[in-house]
């Protein structure tokens, strides 16, 4: 029984990378997606560690919309909600929710919104007209099996619906992720490949159909066992390599100017798919947590500015049943998000 499970797993492994490996052969252009709002980081845990991450083992519920491989026993019955204050009227919403049916099967359920205020709308002489809304949603269920031990697969299907003003767009996605954690050596590896979909109803009937914000993810953490510190390294986009599409309109753009001006180096690319994170769990009950996202960094650097952009920085602690979470990150000067996570522990109130 034991050899067919293993030869099972080894099937469903190599599925999972023969799927995630497609978009590489026929990867969008960079910049002309839709859905952005999925890879915005809607818990406060993760906001704290730079937005992505994708190994991270934190009995956090709400890890299953970065990589549904991460449902575990440990956030049975735990129901978290989320609010996030991105940048000036925009903010977001979501909450997560995870159930274990046995040893073996996982599931959990997300919803996530977000919203844009009131904007300001203009005839094409410029002239102002009403104000209209927009709004983005996404619904997130998720399934993960462990294929042996310390393995874990999962996916997770997820309807998207956007409008914004009296046009609206329907489109529908699905994650695939894989987890390997060693409880003994407190190291953990993931990989997700996350969005891959497609926009089933356009915003107007004569647009082309935009493709998804497809996103292939590696991670690592690893705790030491005689200090209260676990690391993490995420590498951020592993099916883009060219972070250089914004500047090749600005080079045409800028009269004067030298083509190298705008070049990145080999050096500073590989670093902006780098996500380096770091917890310092003082108990079980508190945490604190800092990381730097360098591509957040450069792309939002301003002139002759030395801003903390960049960094995010969080913190959370637990009373009985309750997990409170907040995390700052540091996006602009003038442009930065506050994120905040409540989560409960149901199966604590259960009577017994």
């Amino acid at each position: 029984m034991t050899g067919n499970n293993n030869r099972l797993a080894t099937r469903i492994v190599a599925l999972l990378f023969s799927f995630v490996l497609l978009p590489l052969v026929a990867n969008a252009e960079a910049g002309k997606d839709a859905y952005h709002f999925l890879s915005l980081p809607y818990d406060a845990k993760l906001a704290g560690l730079g937005g992505e991450n994708v190994s991270l083992q934190a009995s956090d519920v709400n890890m299953l919309r970065v990589n549904p491989a991460l449902l575990s026993a440990d956030v049975h019955n735990k129901l978290s909600v989320t609010y996030l204050n991105y940048i000036d009227d925009v903010n977001a919403a979501s909450v997560s929710y995870a159930y274990t049916h046995d040893s073996l099967n996982f599931f959990g359920v997300g919803v996530s919104f977000m919203g844009y205020g009131e904007l300001q709308g203009y005839d094409e002489f410029g002239q102002p007209t009403d104000e209209f809304s927009a709004g983005d949603f996404c619904l997130d269920m998720a399934y993960a099996r462990y294929l042996g031990s310390n393995m874990k697969l999962g996916v997770a299907i997820k309807p998207i619906y956007s409008h914004i003003e009296d046009y609206s767009s329907f489109g529908f996605a699905v994650d695939v992720g894989f987890n390997y954690y060693n409880p003994k050596k407190q190291f953990s590896v993931g990989v997700a490949a996350r969005n891959y979909g497609l926009q089933c109803v356009k915003y107007y009937d004569s647009d082309r159909r935009e493709s998804l914000p497809f996103n292939l993810q590696l991670g690592f953490s690893k705790g030491l066992a005689h200090a209260p510190f676990r690391f993490s390294v995420t590498y951020d986009r592993l099916n883009e390599w060219d972070f250089n599409y914004y500047r090749q309109e600005k080079r045409k753009n800028v009269v004067g100017e030298e083509p190298d001006d705008y070049k990145i180096s080999g050096g500073d690319m590989f670093f902006r798919h780098l996500i380096f994170g770091v917890d310092v769990l003082f108990s079980k009950s508190f945490y604190v947590e800092f990381a730097y996202n360098h591509r957040r960094k450069r792309e939002f650097a301003l002139p002759d500015s030395r801003g903390g952009n960049g960094f995010s920085f969080g913190a959370g602690i637990k009373v009985y049943a309750f997990a409170l979470d907040l995390a700052y990150s540091m996006y602009a000067p003038a442009a930065n998000a506050f994120t905040l996570s409540l989560t409960t522990d149901i199966e604590k109130f259960k009577k017994k």
